[in-house]
């Protein structure tokens, strides 16, 4: 399992603890979301759950990120610039790094994002929470390389 990264069953028993049936409807989505491996909107994981299960609604998709959320398995991303939210399965602080050319998202963890965040909130007066992480917008290696620059 990756850091801060839930499995398939870890995800299912947190639903079913919440009293959340696992039906196979609800096992696609949480696999599709695994299976995507980076950070899809809603729009890309409907079409791999179409692909594992094309019983499933919209509906039951966001019920079940919105259920994954609050549960604190996904979090939701909204990236300036962008219409659709994007979902992180990496629930650990870390920095999500958004290329402001081609929109790709990378997570970089860090054992001193903490102790940036303190000193942030120190200056700024502002009352942050590590846990949310932070994201960060810049140019990604490729974009850079293919403007030659």
């Amino acid at each position: 399992m990756a850091v801060g990264r839930p499995d398939l069953n870890t995800m299912l028993a947190r639903l079913e603890a919440r009293g959340k049936r696992v039906t196979a409807q609800r096992a696609a989505v949480c696999e599709a979301l695994l299976a995507h491996g980076g950070h899809p909107t809603a729009a890309e994981l409907w079409v791999r759950v179409q692909a594992l299960q094309p019983s499933v609604s919209q509906a039951t998709l966001y019920n079940t990120l919105a259920a994954l959320e609050e549960l604190r398995l996904v979090r939701a991303l909204d990236i300036v610039g962008e219409d659709h939210t994007h979902y992180d399965v990496c629930v650990d602080p870390h920095v999500n790094v958004v290329c402001t050319s081609c929109g790709q998202i990378a997570d970089v963890h860090t054992d001193t994002l903490e102790a940036l965040l303190g000193l942030v909130a120190t200056r700024s007066g502002y009352r942050l929470a590590p846990q949310d992480g932070v994201i960060v917008y810049g140019r990604c290696p490729a974009c850079i390389a293919s403007a030659g620059q």
